[in-house]
């Protein structure tokens, strides 16, 4: 793959219109909604203060304000706090959520939440130490770091290191890292699972989705566009496959300040 920018092929026109092609509330992640939903409805009250630390489209921000949060909600993009802004209003929860254009972990939200939240938000960031010790600073005692995400694992390999530092200029800790400064900043672990298989089936997914839409060839796309997601997709997928590249559910508990 040609080292060049991934951000506007991952988050661009194309990419969301295969996401779409996927399924109707296509949202800025590595999971299909359902599975998303299925793991943080039982963990996310009504009423919550929730920070959600990347929203991209907004599928899920409106999803908590419909649940009955007040939902703060940050992107890095303008385009997509936009995006998140439109549908909020289509759907009258603008009042239920602030938005604001911010760059973790520089412009964190100052706040005590009951909820901070990513969802496929943080892999890109390579201080996740920063992260932990603002979210601790910024949870209420007994608030939840609820973590769907991608971790190197065991079976990392150095060369996939050395990609995801010329592709995405990013260095992410192991599970087991993420885990033990989870702990060492007084967060009690509740939950640490493999979603490996939810990760692998939403990848293999968009792959038949671009392969489709490469064999129409109807004029929605234009080939070097294609071919350039195409390689992008493919190198999460194989990375997905190879275990180069861990999604787990981390959930964590403020125990004191």
């Amino acid at each position: 793959m040609e080292t060049i920018s991934q951000e506007p092929l991952l988050y661009g026109s194309l990419t969301a219109h295969v996401r779409r092609m996927l399924e109707p509330v296509a949202h800025d992640s590595f999971l299909f909604f359902e599975d998303t939903v299925r793991l943080l409805d039982s963990e996310i009250s009504s009423g919550a203060r929730v920070f959600d630390s990347g929203c991209g489209r907004g599928i899920v921000t409106s999803w908590l304000a419909e649940k009955g949060c007040k939902v703060t909600a940050i992107d890095s993009s303008p385009d997509r706090i936009e995006q998140t802004r439109e549908l909020l209003h289509e759907k009258n929860l603008s009042d239920h959520v602030q938005l604001e254009t911010s760059q973790l972990p520089d412009a964190f939200p100052e706040d005590h939440f009951d909820v901070i939240l990513d969802v496929f938000s943080w892999w890109h960031i390579s201080d996740w130490g920063r992260l932990f010790n603002l979210s601790r600073k910024n949870l209420k005692s007994q608030g939840k770091l609820i973590i769907l995400d991608t971790f190197f694992g065991w079976k990392t390999t150095m060369d996939f290191r050395q990609q995801m530092r010329e592709l995405w200029h990013a260095a992410l800790p192991t599970f087991n890292e993420c885990k033990n400064m989870m702990i060492k900043r007084d967060f009690r672990m509740l939950k640490t699972d493999s979603i490996q298989e939810a990760y692998a089936r939403y990848l293999d997914a968009i792959c038949a989705k671009i392969h489709e839409l490469e064999k129409e060839d109807l004029g929605v796309a234009d080939p070097m566009e294609l071919q350039k997601i195409k390689s992008m997709w493919e190198w999460f997928r194989t990375a997905a496959h190879t275990e180069d590249l861990v999604a787990s559910c981390m959930i964590g508990e403020l125990t004191q300040f």
